[in-house]
Protein backbone atom coordinates (compact mmCIF):
# COMPACT_ATOMS: atom_id res chain seq x y z
CA UNK A 1 0.00 0.00 0.00
CA UNK A 2 1.82 3.33 -1.34
CA UNK A 3 2.20 6.06 1.08
CA UNK A 4 1.27 4.40 3.96
CA UNK A 5 3.67 3.57 6.66
CA UNK A 6 3.53 0.21 7.60
CA UNK A 7 5.95 -2.21 10.38
CA UNK A 8 7.11 -5.59 8.20
CA UNK A 9 10.07 -8.39 9.70
CA UNK A 10 11.48 -10.67 7.12
CA UNK A 11 11.35 -14.24 7.38
CA UNK A 12 14.52 -16.88 7.18
CA UNK A 13 13.94 -17.54 4.07
CA UNK A 14 14.17 -14.14 3.37
CA UNK A 15 10.39 -13.05 2.48
CA UNK A 16 8.93 -9.47 3.67
CA UNK A 17 5.82 -9.72 6.10
CA UNK A 18 3.73 -6.66 6.50
CA UNK A 19 1.41 -6.35 8.52
CA UNK A 20 -1.85 -4.29 8.04
CA UNK A 21 -1.80 -0.58 8.43
CA UNK A 22 -2.54 1.45 11.78
CA UNK A 23 -1.39 -2.32 13.08
CA UNK A 24 0.17 -0.79 17.00
CA UNK A 25 3.99 -1.25 17.38
CA UNK A 26 3.57 -3.52 20.34
CA UNK A 27 1.69 -5.61 18.20
CA UNK A 28 3.94 -5.94 15.18
CA UNK A 29 6.79 -6.10 18.01
CA UNK A 30 5.06 -9.23 19.77
CA UNK A 31 3.50 -11.37 16.49
CA UNK A 32 7.95 -10.92 15.29
CA UNK A 33 9.08 -12.02 18.55
CA UNK A 34 7.10 -15.26 18.71
CA UNK A 35 8.27 -15.73 15.07
CA UNK A 36 12.19 -15.47 15.67
CA UNK A 37 11.20 -17.68 19.00
CA UNK A 38 9.96 -20.75 17.21
CA UNK A 39 11.87 -20.21 13.67
CA UNK A 40 15.22 -18.39 14.99
CA UNK A 41 15.44 -19.65 18.12
CA UNK A 42 19.59 -20.01 19.19
CA UNK A 43 19.46 -23.13 20.55
CA UNK A 44 17.34 -25.01 17.33
CA UNK A 45 19.82 -23.35 15.28
CA UNK A 46 23.50 -24.41 17.72
CA UNK A 47 21.34 -27.72 17.14
CA UNK A 48 21.17 -27.85 13.22
CA UNK A 49 25.16 -26.79 13.41
CA UNK A 50 25.98 -29.00 15.55
CA UNK A 51 24.09 -32.17 14.03
CA UNK A 52 23.32 -31.65 9.79
CA UNK A 53 21.05 -34.32 10.16
CA UNK A 54 19.09 -32.58 13.21
CA UNK A 55 16.72 -30.10 11.48
CA UNK A 56 13.23 -29.09 11.68
CA UNK A 57 10.48 -31.42 10.79
CA UNK A 58 8.85 -29.02 8.08
CA UNK A 59 12.70 -28.93 6.18
CA UNK A 60 12.73 -32.84 6.39
CA UNK A 61 9.15 -32.58 4.81
CA UNK A 62 9.99 -31.28 1.55
CA UNK A 63 12.43 -33.53 0.99
CA UNK A 64 10.50 -36.73 1.93
CA UNK A 65 7.66 -35.75 -0.40
CA UNK A 66 10.50 -35.48 -3.55
CA UNK A 67 11.39 -38.70 -2.74
CA UNK A 68 7.51 -40.00 -2.66
CA UNK A 69 7.01 -38.60 -6.09
CA UNK A 70 10.41 -39.46 -7.35
CA UNK A 71 10.19 -42.99 -5.69
CA UNK A 72 7.05 -44.20 -5.50
CA UNK A 73 4.43 -44.95 -8.03
CA UNK A 74 1.11 -43.43 -6.25
CA UNK A 75 -1.89 -42.50 -7.65
CA UNK A 76 -3.30 -39.15 -7.59
CA UNK A 77 -5.34 -39.63 -4.85
CA UNK A 78 -2.49 -41.48 -2.86
CA UNK A 79 -0.35 -38.54 -3.53
CA UNK A 80 -2.75 -36.42 -2.63
CA UNK A 81 -3.92 -37.95 0.81
CA UNK A 82 0.33 -38.07 1.51
CA UNK A 83 0.95 -34.42 0.86
CA UNK A 84 -1.99 -33.50 2.98
CA UNK A 85 -0.91 -35.74 5.88
CA UNK A 86 2.19 -34.47 6.10
CA UNK A 87 0.66 -30.52 6.11
CA UNK A 88 -1.45 -31.82 9.12
CA UNK A 89 2.41 -33.39 10.63
CA UNK A 90 3.99 -29.93 9.93
CA UNK A 91 1.15 -28.41 11.10
CA UNK A 92 1.54 -29.84 14.77
CA UNK A 93 5.09 -30.38 14.75
CA UNK A 94 7.06 -28.84 11.67
CA UNK A 95 9.20 -26.42 14.24
CA UNK A 96 10.70 -29.41 15.77
CA UNK A 97 14.30 -31.10 15.37
CA UNK A 98 14.06 -34.13 13.89
CA UNK A 99 15.56 -35.98 16.11
CA UNK A 100 14.09 -34.67 19.05
CA UNK A 101 10.62 -36.35 17.92
CA UNK A 102 9.72 -39.30 20.05
CA UNK A 103 6.99 -41.84 20.37
CA UNK A 104 4.60 -38.88 22.82
CA UNK A 105 4.60 -36.98 19.18
CA UNK A 106 3.09 -40.00 17.21
CA UNK A 107 0.78 -40.43 19.89
CA UNK A 108 0.06 -36.81 19.77
CA UNK A 109 -0.53 -36.98 16.34
CA UNK A 110 -3.02 -39.59 16.38
CA UNK A 111 -5.16 -38.29 19.00
CA UNK A 112 -5.68 -34.95 17.04
CA UNK A 113 -6.76 -35.94 14.23
CA UNK A 114 -8.35 -39.36 14.77
CA UNK A 115 -10.27 -38.15 17.79
CA UNK A 116 -14.11 -39.35 16.83
CA UNK A 117 -12.81 -41.05 13.70
CA UNK A 118 -13.37 -44.75 12.45
CA UNK A 119 -10.65 -47.52 12.95
CA UNK A 120 -10.10 -47.21 9.45
CA UNK A 121 -9.23 -43.66 9.55
CA UNK A 122 -6.85 -44.11 12.54
CA UNK A 123 -4.46 -47.06 10.83
CA UNK A 124 -4.60 -44.73 7.49
CA UNK A 125 -3.07 -42.09 9.19
CA UNK A 126 -0.64 -44.74 11.56
CA UNK A 127 0.66 -45.82 7.95
CA UNK A 128 0.97 -42.39 6.90
CA UNK A 129 3.29 -41.78 9.87
CA UNK A 130 5.09 -45.60 9.40
CA UNK A 131 5.88 -44.48 5.90
CA UNK A 132 7.17 -40.73 6.29
CA UNK A 133 9.27 -41.92 9.44
CA UNK A 134 10.86 -44.85 7.73
CA UNK A 135 12.30 -42.16 5.33
CA UNK A 136 13.24 -40.27 8.01
CA UNK A 137 15.44 -42.80 9.07
CA UNK A 138 16.80 -43.53 5.64
CA UNK A 139 17.72 -39.83 5.26
CA UNK A 140 19.23 -40.31 9.41
CA UNK A 141 16.76 -37.63 10.37
CA UNK A 142 16.07 -39.80 13.30
CA UNK A 143 17.87 -42.35 15.45
CA UNK A 144 14.60 -44.32 16.35
CA UNK A 145 11.27 -45.05 14.97
CA UNK A 146 8.63 -42.89 16.62
CA UNK A 147 5.38 -44.90 15.23
CA UNK A 148 6.63 -48.51 14.82
CA UNK A 149 5.75 -49.55 17.66
CA UNK A 150 1.82 -48.64 17.84
CA UNK A 151 -0.88 -51.01 17.58
CA UNK A 152 -3.29 -51.05 14.51
CA UNK A 153 -6.30 -50.88 15.54
CA UNK A 154 -8.37 -53.92 14.77
CA UNK A 155 -11.77 -53.94 12.86
CA UNK A 156 -13.84 -56.57 13.35
CA UNK A 157 -15.72 -58.23 10.32
CA UNK A 158 -18.99 -56.52 11.45
CA UNK A 159 -17.57 -53.30 11.25
CA UNK A 160 -16.21 -54.28 7.65
CA UNK A 161 -19.70 -54.59 6.31
CA UNK A 162 -20.57 -51.86 3.81
CA UNK A 163 -21.87 -48.78 4.82
CA UNK A 164 -24.01 -47.73 1.98
CA UNK A 165 -27.05 -49.18 0.91
CA UNK A 166 -27.94 -50.99 -2.05
CA UNK A 167 -28.94 -48.62 -4.93
CA UNK A 168 -32.13 -50.35 -6.78
CA UNK A 169 -33.21 -50.86 -10.38
CA UNK A 170 -36.30 -47.98 -9.71
CA UNK A 171 -33.96 -45.59 -7.87
CA UNK A 172 -31.34 -46.15 -10.63
CA UNK A 173 -34.39 -45.04 -13.18
CA UNK A 174 -35.33 -42.11 -11.10
CA UNK A 175 -32.02 -40.26 -11.06
CA UNK A 176 -30.86 -41.20 -14.58
CA UNK A 177 -34.27 -39.59 -15.72
CA UNK A 178 -33.84 -36.26 -13.78
CA UNK A 179 -30.13 -36.10 -14.54
CA UNK A 180 -28.36 -34.14 -16.61
CA UNK A 181 -27.00 -35.62 -20.06
CA UNK A 182 -23.45 -35.64 -18.90
CA UNK A 183 -24.15 -37.67 -15.86
CA UNK A 184 -26.59 -39.58 -17.86
CA UNK A 185 -23.78 -40.71 -19.75
CA UNK A 186 -21.64 -41.43 -16.95
CA UNK A 187 -24.13 -43.66 -15.39
CA UNK A 188 -25.09 -45.63 -18.71
CA UNK A 189 -21.58 -46.11 -19.10
CA UNK A 190 -20.68 -46.78 -15.49
CA UNK A 191 -23.91 -49.43 -15.51
CA UNK A 192 -22.98 -51.55 -19.08
CA UNK A 193 -18.80 -51.19 -18.14
CA UNK A 194 -18.71 -51.88 -14.48
CA UNK A 195 -16.46 -49.24 -13.74
CA UNK A 196 -16.05 -46.53 -11.79
CA UNK A 197 -15.54 -42.93 -11.77
CA UNK A 198 -11.60 -43.07 -11.93
CA UNK A 199 -12.09 -44.65 -15.08
CA UNK A 200 -15.24 -43.02 -16.96
CA UNK A 201 -13.27 -39.40 -16.10
CA UNK A 202 -10.74 -40.05 -18.52
CA UNK A 203 -12.45 -41.69 -21.19
CA UNK A 204 -11.78 -40.70 -24.63
CA UNK A 205 -14.16 -41.26 -27.46
CA UNK A 206 -11.32 -42.51 -29.43
CA UNK A 207 -7.71 -43.20 -29.24
CA UNK A 208 -5.32 -44.67 -31.49
CA UNK A 209 -4.17 -48.21 -29.65
CA UNK A 210 -4.53 -49.42 -26.08
CA UNK A 211 -1.74 -48.31 -23.95
CA UNK A 212 -1.35 -48.37 -20.11
CA UNK A 213 -2.41 -45.73 -18.10
CA UNK A 214 -5.02 -44.63 -20.80
CA UNK A 215 -8.76 -45.72 -21.18
CA UNK A 216 -10.81 -45.07 -24.11
CA UNK A 217 -12.15 -46.37 -27.44
CA UNK A 218 -10.56 -48.19 -30.95
CA UNK A 219 -13.02 -48.23 -33.05
CA UNK A 220 -13.74 -50.94 -35.84
CA UNK A 221 -14.22 -49.56 -39.87
CA UNK A 222 -17.09 -51.93 -39.63
CA UNK A 223 -18.94 -53.10 -36.96
CA UNK A 224 -18.84 -56.50 -36.79
CA UNK A 225 -20.54 -59.55 -35.30
CA UNK A 226 -19.03 -62.10 -32.73
CA UNK A 227 -20.65 -64.97 -30.70
CA UNK A 228 -21.72 -64.46 -27.09
CA UNK A 229 -21.48 -68.13 -25.19
CA UNK A 230 -23.72 -66.40 -22.47
CA UNK A 231 -26.70 -65.63 -24.57
CA UNK A 232 -25.96 -68.32 -26.96
CA UNK A 233 -26.35 -65.77 -30.14
CA UNK A 234 -24.38 -63.34 -32.33
CA UNK A 235 -24.02 -60.08 -30.68
CA UNK A 236 -22.72 -56.90 -32.84
CA UNK A 237 -20.05 -54.78 -31.35
CA UNK A 238 -19.00 -52.06 -33.01
CA UNK A 239 -14.90 -51.83 -31.08
CA UNK A 240 -13.50 -52.14 -27.86
CA UNK A 241 -13.11 -50.16 -24.56
CA UNK A 242 -9.79 -50.33 -23.26
CA UNK A 243 -9.37 -49.54 -19.53
CA UNK A 244 -6.68 -49.74 -17.49
CA UNK A 245 -8.02 -49.72 -13.70
CA UNK A 246 -6.80 -47.09 -11.09
CA UNK A 247 -7.08 -48.53 -8.23
CA UNK A 248 -5.53 -51.91 -9.34
CA UNK A 249 -3.54 -50.39 -11.74
CA UNK A 250 -0.30 -52.78 -10.76
CA UNK A 251 -2.01 -56.06 -11.75
CA UNK A 252 -2.61 -58.29 -14.65
CA UNK A 253 -6.61 -57.82 -14.31
CA UNK A 254 -6.39 -54.33 -14.15
CA UNK A 255 -6.20 -54.17 -18.06
CA UNK A 256 -9.47 -54.90 -19.42
CA UNK A 257 -10.56 -54.92 -23.22
CA UNK A 258 -15.01 -54.59 -22.92
CA UNK A 259 -16.43 -54.78 -26.39
CA UNK A 260 -18.53 -52.01 -27.63
CA UNK A 261 -22.28 -53.22 -27.53
CA UNK A 262 -24.98 -51.33 -29.23
CA UNK A 263 -26.26 -50.50 -25.42
CA UNK A 264 -23.06 -48.86 -24.94
CA UNK A 265 -22.72 -47.43 -28.20
CA UNK A 266 -25.79 -45.61 -27.36
CA UNK A 267 -24.21 -44.43 -24.20
CA UNK A 268 -21.61 -42.99 -25.88
CA UNK A 269 -23.44 -41.62 -28.99
CA UNK A 270 -25.45 -39.75 -26.25
CA UNK A 271 -22.01 -37.66 -25.04
CA UNK A 272 -21.96 -36.11 -28.75
CA UNK A 273 -25.18 -34.42 -28.72
CA UNK A 274 -24.09 -31.90 -26.62
CA UNK A 275 -22.35 -30.05 -29.29
CA UNK A 276 -18.75 -29.88 -27.49
CA UNK A 277 -15.41 -30.33 -28.86
CA UNK A 278 -13.49 -32.40 -26.32
CA UNK A 279 -11.85 -36.38 -26.48
CA UNK A 280 -13.24 -37.30 -23.61
CA UNK A 281 -16.72 -39.12 -23.24
CA UNK A 282 -17.76 -37.70 -19.91
CA UNK A 283 -17.89 -34.25 -20.27
CA UNK A 284 -19.38 -30.68 -19.88
CA UNK A 285 -19.41 -27.02 -20.31
CA UNK A 286 -18.19 -25.33 -16.87
CA UNK A 287 -20.74 -22.23 -15.89
CA UNK A 288 -17.46 -20.90 -14.16
CA UNK A 289 -14.73 -19.73 -15.76
CA UNK A 290 -12.37 -21.46 -13.35
CA UNK A 291 -8.76 -23.12 -14.04
CA UNK A 292 -8.46 -26.57 -15.17
CA UNK A 293 -8.34 -29.04 -12.18
CA UNK A 294 -4.79 -31.05 -11.82
CA UNK A 295 -6.86 -34.17 -12.25
CA UNK A 296 -7.90 -33.10 -15.65
CA UNK A 297 -5.85 -31.98 -18.63
CA UNK A 298 -9.11 -30.19 -21.09
CA UNK A 299 -11.27 -27.58 -19.64
CA UNK A 300 -14.78 -30.12 -20.63
CA UNK A 301 -13.34 -32.74 -18.62
CA UNK A 302 -15.30 -33.24 -15.50
CA UNK A 303 -13.21 -34.62 -12.24
CA UNK A 304 -14.28 -37.91 -10.83
CA UNK A 305 -15.60 -36.19 -7.41
CA UNK A 306 -17.43 -33.56 -9.51
CA UNK A 307 -19.46 -36.74 -11.13
CA UNK A 308 -19.74 -38.26 -7.79
CA UNK A 309 -20.71 -35.08 -6.23
CA UNK A 310 -23.73 -34.74 -8.90
CA UNK A 311 -25.05 -38.17 -8.92
CA UNK A 312 -25.53 -37.71 -4.71
CA UNK A 313 -26.74 -33.94 -5.57
CA UNK A 314 -29.91 -35.68 -8.09
CA UNK A 315 -30.43 -38.18 -5.94
CA UNK A 316 -31.27 -35.70 -2.79
CA UNK A 317 -33.24 -33.69 -4.76
CA UNK A 318 -35.82 -36.42 -5.62
CA UNK A 319 -35.67 -36.93 -2.09
CA UNK A 320 -34.54 -40.77 -2.50
CA UNK A 321 -33.50 -42.67 -0.08
CA UNK A 322 -33.95 -39.86 2.47
CA UNK A 323 -35.24 -42.09 5.55
CA UNK A 324 -31.47 -42.91 5.49
CA UNK A 325 -28.83 -40.95 6.76
CA UNK A 326 -26.67 -38.98 4.14
CA UNK A 327 -23.09 -41.07 4.78
CA UNK A 328 -25.42 -44.56 3.98
CA UNK A 329 -27.50 -43.23 0.91
CA UNK A 330 -26.33 -45.22 -2.22
CA UNK A 331 -23.51 -43.40 -4.14
CA UNK A 332 -22.60 -43.20 -7.92
CA UNK A 333 -20.23 -46.18 -7.11
CA UNK A 334 -23.22 -48.69 -6.30
CA UNK A 335 -24.03 -48.30 -9.64
CA UNK A 336 -21.50 -50.90 -10.33
CA UNK A 337 -22.43 -53.42 -7.68
CA UNK A 338 -25.97 -53.50 -9.31
CA UNK A 339 -24.51 -53.92 -12.86
CA UNK A 340 -22.48 -57.03 -10.98
CA UNK A 341 -25.83 -58.14 -9.90
CA UNK A 342 -27.68 -58.17 -13.30
CA UNK A 343 -24.58 -59.58 -14.65
CA UNK A 344 -24.49 -62.25 -11.68
CA UNK A 345 -28.11 -63.24 -12.34
CA UNK A 346 -27.62 -63.54 -15.96
CA UNK A 347 -24.75 -65.85 -15.17
CA UNK A 348 -21.89 -64.16 -16.06
CA UNK A 349 -18.70 -63.39 -13.78
CA UNK A 350 -18.51 -59.92 -12.86
CA UNK A 351 -15.33 -59.76 -11.92
CA UNK A 352 -13.16 -60.31 -14.75
CA UNK A 353 -15.66 -57.09 -16.06
CA UNK A 354 -14.68 -55.12 -13.04
CA UNK A 355 -11.00 -55.75 -13.07
CA UNK A 356 -11.00 -57.20 -9.69
CA UNK A 357 -9.09 -61.01 -9.93
CA UNK A 358 -6.73 -62.58 -11.90
CA UNK A 359 -8.92 -65.08 -13.25
CA UNK A 360 -7.98 -67.31 -16.07
CA UNK A 361 -9.80 -65.87 -19.44
CA UNK A 362 -8.90 -64.73 -22.73
CA UNK A 363 -5.84 -62.54 -23.03
CA UNK A 364 -5.32 -60.08 -26.12
CA UNK A 365 -1.77 -58.58 -26.42
CA UNK A 366 -2.54 -55.13 -27.60
CA UNK A 367 1.14 -53.34 -27.94
CA UNK A 368 4.93 -53.70 -27.97
CA UNK A 369 5.26 -54.05 -24.41
CA UNK A 370 3.28 -57.36 -24.58
CA UNK A 371 0.38 -56.32 -22.09
CA UNK A 372 -2.37 -57.96 -21.86
CA UNK A 373 -5.63 -57.25 -21.89
CA UNK A 374 -8.45 -59.26 -20.37
CA UNK A 375 -11.38 -60.06 -22.80
CA UNK A 376 -14.66 -59.93 -21.48
CA UNK A 377 -17.84 -60.99 -22.88
CA UNK A 378 -19.79 -58.85 -25.48
CA UNK A 379 -23.10 -58.40 -23.16
CA UNK A 380 -25.10 -55.79 -22.36
CA UNK A 381 -26.75 -54.66 -19.15
CA UNK A 382 -30.46 -54.82 -18.93
CA UNK A 383 -33.11 -54.23 -16.54
CA UNK A 384 -35.60 -56.77 -17.09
Amino acid sequence: MRGVDRYFFKTETGKEIFFPANTPFIEAYQAAQAYNEQYRNPLTMLAVKMDKYNRPLNEWSKIILRRIKNEEELGENALSTFEKDTDRLNALFGHVLSKEITPEHTTEYLNHYCAGKSKNVYNRKLSFLNKFFSYMMDEQAITTHPSIGKKWRKIKRVEKQKAQADLDKEGYIAIYDAAPTWLKVAMSICLQSTHAVKELHRLKHKIAKPKAGECGCVWFKEPKETWCDLTSKNVVIYGNMYIHRHKSQHKKSSFVCIPITEALKSAIDLSKTDGLICPYIVRRKPTRNNKISKHCDHRFQITSNNISRGFSKVRDELELYSHLPKEKRPTFHEIRRLSARILLNAGSSPSQRMAHSDEATTKIYTDTNDIEWTEVAPLSVRFD
